[in-house]
């Protein structure tokens, strides 16, 4: 899977903001996971993983269309999860829109 050091950056710089949260990322149409995020989705539902980034940094990926944003944002919450949604504006940056935190 191609992915850019600067999506994989973002995603880091983002995740940093809500550490306690799953982030899921928007990317085009597809909401996207990395490293621990991705390994709980993944035990979750069953989502497969793939590896990106540079082959002296690798990342965990895992990707899913946005429209079944909704159904796991529902089984990561159900599970004890909080969620966290970046999505992407007109100019294709991304930032945090929507969290939903366990209490």
């Amino acid at each position: 899977m191609v992915f850019s050091q600067k999506l994989i950056n973002r995603y880091f710089e983002l995740k940093q903001e809500v550490p306690d949260c799953i982030l899921l990322m928007q990317v085009g149409v597809f909401m996207q996971v990395m490293n621990e995020d991705a390994e709980a989705i993944s035990e979750l539902t069953g989502l497969k993983l793939q590896m990106g980034g540079g082959v002296d940094a690798p990342v965990k990926l895992g990707g899913f269309p946005q429209s079944g944003l909704d159904k796991y944002i529902g089984k990561l919450v159900r599970a004890g999860y909080s969620v966290a949604v970046a999505l992407q504006d007109e100019s294709k940056e991304r930032h945090i829109k929507e969290i939903v935190r366990i209490v």
